[in-house]
């Protein structure tokens, strides 16, 4: 049984998640080298992207979402007001300053962009870990969330898979993470008010750019915040709550300054999404989410268990290992929920990473109360902490490095694609497709998507004129950055039914085709990609309104092409 005043002491000791006090005295996780350590493994994960960006598309079409929603902002539109978008600004927004930083923009785009972001989140994340964290795990916390953040697959897919798509969910999982650390685990030194300022500061960013990444990791980094208040990880001073709304206001006017965003019409476009959203469809991917993310709660709670034994044996409180086990549930059950709001992710979680962190910063801590034996772990809780770490983030990592290695090995045949494989347009000159893609994306073979393409441009550049707007009944809209035509404006960016649209909740036609002159229609092919009922309930949807305005010039193997009448 558990020492009461052993308990007492231990709470006015200041101990929180596992039992972890603050440690007087010089704070190793300043060291240098581990500092220079995680550093200069950022730096060249950041080469690396920079010198081999793009990776090949394997499953091509989401990328057409990226280039034409950063193509929007490079254009002058604001996100969520001329166009409509539930996912936050931020990853069209970095990927216009990739475009920037190019003289003729290109997919690379995309990857400068990531590691514009990839300094940003290297930087916040050590600041976070270091003060949380031994000098070793905070090193590698900050390399694992830059790892995510510039790995070139969708989380759940496989490593072969190099694709772009779906960029946003590693930028939210990369900061929630970061957010998770400073939330749930107190700092090993006693924090100065200098030093709860730039918490809160930081605490605000993280919050700030969670909003403009994706709101359903908004939604998991508030609870996390309320649940660090609970638990006592976070301080209750007026001064961090102060400077964390500093934080997330900055965020807010510099998403504004910099690409138009209006938090009020991002709101709106995220609530009218969520109007069409299917409950059956989350409600199967929440349970196979559990069902995969299952051995990592077993694992979990079988140290947490032996944790509570050995406390016994040994009189020590169990106060901290409850709230410790609170902490690394929240922790689960938060990643499970935003993953439903996610593409299939199966086990690949990055912020379960805490579960483990959160365990060893028990183990390695300064666990013990005044006059108590040093903690020892018994060496079978340590076994079991390794194989979450290696369970959570060593196969995540492991995963997302093959991919990055692909896309290096691969840098060849992005530079001087197969005849076939070429996209004859110069801003896609580097939107390679490999000829033995075989994924299924969409309205076609992904091999095949480079043709249709070609298809599509000759068609258009028969019969447009330079400041012609065109509006595609697709996925997404790849010609208007594709031709270097204006962008249209009003509609949605991209078109998924049952995502963010479907027959009840749906734009008006007047909005979604706003002032296109022309309108593209893929014809579709029995049997070959995929997502081909979205263009079909589009045209359900439309088809009175594009009788009334539209009439058909010319079709191809591969498209239809309408232009306006009225």
């Amino acid at each position: 049984m558990a020492n009461p005043a052993v308990d007492e002491r231990d709470d006015r000791a200041g101990a929180g998640i596992g039992g972890h006090r603050p440690i007087a005295g010089r704070d190793m996780s300043r060291s240098p080298f581990w500092a220079l350590l995680a550093f200069g493994a950022v730096a060249a994960l950041g080469g690396i992207t920079l010198w081999s960006a793009p990776a090949p598309m394997m499953a091509p079409w989401d990328n057409f979402i990226l280039l034409d929603g950063a193509y929007r902002i490079l254009q002058g539109q604001a996100p969520s007001t001329d166009f409509a978008s539930p996912i936050g600004p931020l990853v069209y927004g970095l990927t216009a300053i990739g475009m920037r930083m190019q003289r003729v923009p290109s997919l690379a785009a995309v990857g400068y962009g990531s590691v514009v972001f990839l300094g940003i989140v290297a930087v916040l994340g050590w600041l976070v870990a270091r003060r949380r964290l031994p000098a070793p795990l905070a090193a590698g916390f900050t390399v694992f969330v830059a790892v995510v953040v510039v790995a070139v697959r969708p989380l759940g897919y496989s490593a072969g898979n190099t694709t772009y798509a779906m960029l946003y969910n590693r930028y939210g999982w990369a900061l929630y993470a970061t957010l998770l650390v400073l939330a749930l685990l107190r700092p090993r030194v006693p924090m100065p008010p200098r030093a709860l300022a730039g918490d809160g500061l930081i605490l605000g960013a993280l919050l700030g750019l969670l909003c403009y990444c994706k709101i359903s990791f908004l939604l998991v980094g508030v609870g996390a915040v309320g649940a660090g208040l609970l638990l006592g990880t976070l301080p209750r001073r007026l001064l961090l709550a102060l400077w964390a709304v500093v934080g997330f206001l900055l965020v807010g006017i510099a998403m504004w300054l910099a690409f138009g965003a209006r938090a009020p019409d991002y709101l709106a476009d995220f609530v009218a999404t969520a109007r069409a959203q299917r409950d059956g469809q989350r409600l199967s991917v929440l349970v196979r989410s559990v069902a995969v993310n299952l051995p990592v709660g077993l694992v979990a709670a079988a140290v947490i268990g032996g944790l509570l034994v050995s406390a016994r044996r040994h009189g020590r409180p169990a106060r901290p290992i409850w709230r410790l086990a609170a902490a690394a549930g929240y922790v689960l059950g938060s990643s499970v929920l935003v993953s439903v709001t996610n593409s299939q992710e199966k086990v690949d979680l990055p912020a379960l990473v805490l579960i483990p962190l959160l365990l060893a910063g028990y183990a390695v801590g300064d666990a013990a109360p005044a006059g108590a034996r040093p903690f020892r772990p018994p060496k079978p809780l340590l076994a079991g902490v390794a194989v979450l770490l290696v369970g959570t983030a060593g196969l995540v990592a492991a995963r997302d490095m093959v991919a990055i290695g692909r896309a290096v090995a691969l840098r060849g045949e992005v530079a001087a694609p197969a005849p076939s494989q070429r996209m004859a347009s110069d801003r896609l000159r580097d939107f390679v497709v490999p000829a033995d893609a075989t994924w299924q994306t969409a309205y076609r073979t992904a091999n095949e998507v480079p043709a249709m393409m070609n298809d599509g441009m000759a068609l258009l550049r028969r019969h447009v004129a330079p400041r012609d707007t065109v509006f595609t009944v697709a996925l997404a809209n790849p010609f208007s950055f594709a031709l270097s035509l204006p962008p249209s404006r009003g509609e949605p960016l991209w078109w998924d039914v049952g995502i963010d649209f479907d027959r009840a909740s749906h734009p008006s036609a007047d909005r979604a085709f706003g002032n296109a002159r022309w309108v593209m229609v893929p014809r579709m092919v029995p049997g070959r990609g995929c997502c081909q009922q979205t263009v079909q309930t589009m045209l359900d949807l439309y088809q009175p309104y594009l009788d009334r305005h539209f009439t058909e010039t010319e079709r191809t193997t591969d498209w239809i092409l309408l232009a306006r009448t009225q």
